[in-house]
């Protein structure tokens, strides 16, 4: 039998993730369920709250914190850091967009670690927040324009690219080349459907900015949504073959002359191998309605 050295830190990072795991549950309060936080590569760390996750990254110098999501999860993102990193100082705030369930929260941390903590986010995160006039988001004190931006924190680079407005176009796609690890929000999940009608979700894009994604060099993925843990390159890959189907199957029941009521069902029936996927009862039949309204609005006039 052939040693392969790959293949035993593998092992042996799932067995870190699952001890982890089971340990970071039982230390949270009773009745919190919900919440639970894990390490999914070197010196990164997976919070989950609800159905929303973020995720932080421990330096040689400090921690740096991804999306606080509300003041509830980040009342258990101060003890996730605090647990993984104690004594530790907070370095940053990244948000990766300015949607207010991905924002929120960044008040709580900054009351346990100092209110001088910096928050970075787009430059079109911090107008939209500025609109938004919230006393409950703190705005970002560094921008990022659509050229990306390289921030070093000791020895960890952490890259933040804007690849697209599939989602919005205040979205930040954020890359550790140590880790070989990407942050994704919202314009893909771990094999998930997508939510509701996905309004306003400008598709061709989303899916334009999936395949951007595939681009850079990486090999795991922390997403915002979607089943717990870390997925791969060939999780986007479903994603964007998910949303393909979706057009194909939408723009052929048009084509054919069906109603949106005719073609949720024929998709139904056609789409079997999603029944699987997160949210598949609650929102696939909602994603289909979603679809065809968009597929139906670009159809050529006659």
């Amino acid at each position: 039998m052939t040693f392969n050295p790959k293949s035993l830190s593998t092992l042996l990072l799932i067995l870190a993730v699952f001890v982890s795991t089971i340990a970071a549950s039982a230390q949270e309060p009773a009745g919190d369920s919900d919440v639970e936080w894990y390490p999914i590569a070197e010196n990164v760390y997976q919070l989950r709250y609800e159905n929303h996750y973020t995720m932080f990254v421990v330096t040689g110098k400090g921690v740096v914190a991804f999306d606080p999501l509300s003041d509830e999860a980040a009342e258990h993102y101060v003890h996730a850091i605090k647990s993984a990193a104690p004594d530790k100082p907070l370095l940053a705030i990244i948000y990766s967009h300015w949607h207010t369930d991905h924002s929120s929260g960044a008040n709580v941390l900054r009351r346990e670690f100092g209110h001088d903590v910096p928050i970075i986010a787009h430059e079109r995160t911090l107008a939209r927040l500025k609109e938004l006039d919230s006393e409950d988001i703190p705005l970002p004190t560094s921008t990022v324009s659509d050229a990306g931006r390289t921030l070093r924190y000791g020895d960890t680079d952490i890259e933040l690219r804007y690849i697209g407005y599939g989602h919005t176009d205040t979205m930040l796609v954020a890359r550790l080349p140590g880790q070989k690890l990407v942050y994704v929000v919202d314009f893909a999940s771990r094999d998930s459907v997508g939510w509701r009608e996905m309004p306003g979700w400008p598709l061709d894009e989303m899916i334009a900015m999936q395949q951007r994604l595939l681009e850079l060099d990486f090999e795991n993925v922390a997403f915002g949504h979607g089943r717990a843990g870390p997925g791969n390159r060939e999780t986007i890959k479903r994603q964007t073959v998910y949303y393909e189907n979706l057009l194909t199957e939408t723009g052929a029941a048009i084509k054919d002359g069906l109603s949106e009521d005719d073609a949720v069902v024929r998709a139904a029936q056609n789409l079997p191998q999603y029944r699987g996927w997160g949210n598949y009862d609650k929102w696939f039949r909602l994603n289909v309605r979603g679809a065809y309204r968009w597929v139906q609005e670009r159809e050529p006039k006659q």
